[in-house]
């Protein structure tokens, strides 16, 4: 194997024997046993191994399979349920036998393939941490010095010394994906773990997979998010009833597999667009529901500042779920503690993945705020319409006023990150939208000759 190839997947095939009905497990090798008594290409040899193989037959999962990634890549593994996706990753990681083909992998290999797989159930939190990284290759002493890193990245307080056996699934992803990336592995393998969990602790795994990615780590991903995929590989593998069909960049494998999964429907989107206004009868709610209490970091001198937040629908009902293309209501008050002459509210918005996918605020949509006097309050509505992907999101708010030296980038007086989550899910009819992290603006002309 050249010594830029991490991993190296030569004609593997895996089969699954299927038998006709319990005690064919007992005949079949029986009637091979039998077969052996005499030569092996007399006719009752022969005929006893026919009759032997009746008893059952062979489902192949994969189907002469070749691939290979080179050091530092990240490559994404797409198909349907049943295509061989999770048994390819469970031969690469070692922890199935390939029935014909060889595979090659080189370095430490941390895998995150079944919920939990090589946790004892028995053993407390910590005691599997040290008898995951023991397995992965690290000492005592290495695990020691990783471990308030693993425990702080897992985040599941005082359960670290209950057994596992206990553990929610959200709390048993935190620890396995916190024990895999602290021994800091040459292959990291993932099989759909980054879709359980809290959607602030999908985000921070994201984050961590980057990191890891930057620093040279080989990177192997199955997930039904396509999203993820075209977001963190390189290139991408489309598998289908056990055969390779297309090996390239990853947008080319998400448009492959889309094409065998009906064609989008178009709509048209609505305006995003956010209002200024001062209505004091309106603030008492917007209080009592606060959310700002619940932000996972805030900053600023807050000169201008966040009091108070709440989420509700286009009718004032607090809510934190909509359908694609439905309109919410983030209603914020803000209060000057100083003369501020150019006072300016934005939202951004973001994906279980933290990517933006969503920026703006008052200046961005020529919306004014009149100048604010010490202790003056104002109303800020953003109506924002969610035409987004169904999937889970976080936004955050900030104050701020015009920087002079920089137009794009203001100066920053109170900003709440890690609001929500808002869940959009997909709409009555069922049908997404759109495909992709942007819905363009666009029209279809269909002219019949």
């Amino acid at each position: 194997m050249s010594s830029d190839i991490a991993i190296s997947v030569e004609n593997v095939s895996k089969a699954y024997r299927i038998w006709n009905d319990p005690g064919s497990r007992l005949k079949s090798p029986l009637l091979g046993a039998c077969g052996g008594l005499f030569p092996r290409n007399s006719t009752l040899s022969q005929k006893c191994v026919a009759k032997a193989s009746s008893y059952y037959r062979d489902f192949y999962a994969l189907k002469d399979i070749s691939l290979q990634v080179r050091k530092g890549e990240s490559v994404g593994i797409i198909g349907r349920n049943g295509s061989g996706k999770s048994t390819i990753l469970q031969i690469i990681a070692g922890t199935l036998q390939p029935t014909t083909g060889s595979v090659s992998v080189k370095g430490r290999v941390a895998a995150l393939l079944e919920l939990g797989s090589g946790f004892n159930p028995d053993f407390t939190g910590r005691e599997n941490v040290y008898l995951n990284a023991a397995v992965l290759g690290l000492t005592s002493a290495e695990t020691d010095a990783r471990f308030d890193q693993i425990a702080a990245f897992a985040d599941i307080g005082d359960f670290l010394d209950q057994p596992t056996k206990t553990y929610s699934s959200g709390m048993m992803v935190r620890l396995a994906f916190a024990c895999a990336v602290a021994v800091e592995p040459d292959v990291l393998i993932v099989d759909e773990a980054l879709s359980v969990g809290d959607v602030f602790f999908q985000q921070k795994c994201f984050e961590r997979i980057r990191s890891i990615l930057a620093s040279g780590t080989t990177f192997l991903l199955v997930s039904h998010d396509l999203n993820a995929v075209q977001n963190l590989c390189d290139r991408a593998v489309l598998l289908e009833n056990g055969l390779v069909t297309h090996i390239g960049p990853p947008e080319e494998c998400t448009s492959r597999y889309y094409a065998n999964s009906g064609t989008p429907r178009v709509v048209e989107s609505e305006a995003t667009h956010a209002t200024a206004v001062l209505q004091h009868d309106r603030v008492a709610p917007i209080i009592a529901e606060d959310i700002l209490g619940e932000a996972k970091a805030r900053h600023g001198d807050q000169s201008l500042q966040l009091l108070a937040a709440r989420i509700c629908d286009r009718n004032g009902n607090p809510t934190r779920s909509c359908c694609v293309g439905q309109q919410l209501r983030i209603e914020t008050v803000l209060r000057a503690h100083r003369a501020i002459p150019k006072p300016g509210c934005g939202i951004h918005v973001f994906d279980r993945m933290n990517n933006l996918v969503y920026g703006a605020g008052t200046p961005q949509l020529g919306v004014e705020i009149r100048p604010l006097a010490t202790n003056e309050e104002v109303l800020i509505v953003f109506n924002i319409t969610l035409t987004v992907q169904p999937g889970v999101y976080t936004f955050s708010l900030a104050t701020a006023e015009p920087n002079e030296s920089n137009p794009n980038l203001g100066l920053f007086y109170d900003t709440c990150e890690g609001l929500g989550p808002i869940e959009v899910g997909p709409t009555a009819h069922g049908v997404w939208p759109f495909y992709g992290i942007a819905n363009l603006p666009m029209t279809i002309d269909v002219i019949h000759a």
